[in-house]
């Protein structure tokens, strides 16, 4: 008899907290929330080749959805990582809820995995990469200044 996969939510609300630290940091403190205009784009650069876009989709109450695009014209558009990730202001956590397109990500799957092709703890390795991009970002991005003009 299989043993039931039962998610550790202790770690899982950890990580949703640690991620939400990060994107107040990489965003600026009040960009998570308030600031972040929607039809405004922040573009961060990895490296010399790696460059990604985050856009603000929707803002609720104690929520914001942003779009985290990767920006290579070279590369097809099915080929470039795309998620979207909800920041809950209340909470202070942050998860992915679209990756690739492949919304309605859950903690949990039904038995028939082997048939619906997701790995017992997808979410929780999509938010875990989340955690990983967030550190390149830090370690490695950039995010070029705006310029202001002065009078």
């Amino acid at each position: 008899m299989k043993k039931r996969y039962v998610p550790n939510l202790q770690e899982i609300h950890s990580l949703a907290e640690r991620n939400y630290a990060a994107f107040a940091r990489l965003l600026g403190e009040r960009s998570t929330a308030e600031n972040m205009q929607p039809e405004l784009a922040k573009h961060i650069h990895v490296g010399e080749q790696l460059a990604f876009t985050v856009v603000r989709k929707a803002e609720a109450r104690y929520t914001t959805d942003l779009v985290i695009t990767q920006v290579a014209p070279d590369v097809a558009d099915y080929l470039q990582a795309r998620f979207l990730v909800r920041l809950y202001h209340d909470a202070k956590m942050a998860e992915i809820i679209d990756y690739q397109g492949q919304e309605r990500l859950t903690a949990l799957h039904p038995a028939n995995l082997e048939q619906a092709r997701h790995q017992k703890d997808e979410k929780f390795q999509l938010n875990r990469h989340l955690a990983e991009w967030l550190r390149l970002c830090f370690r490695q991005g950039r995010v070029p200044l705006q310029l202001q003009f002065v009078n």
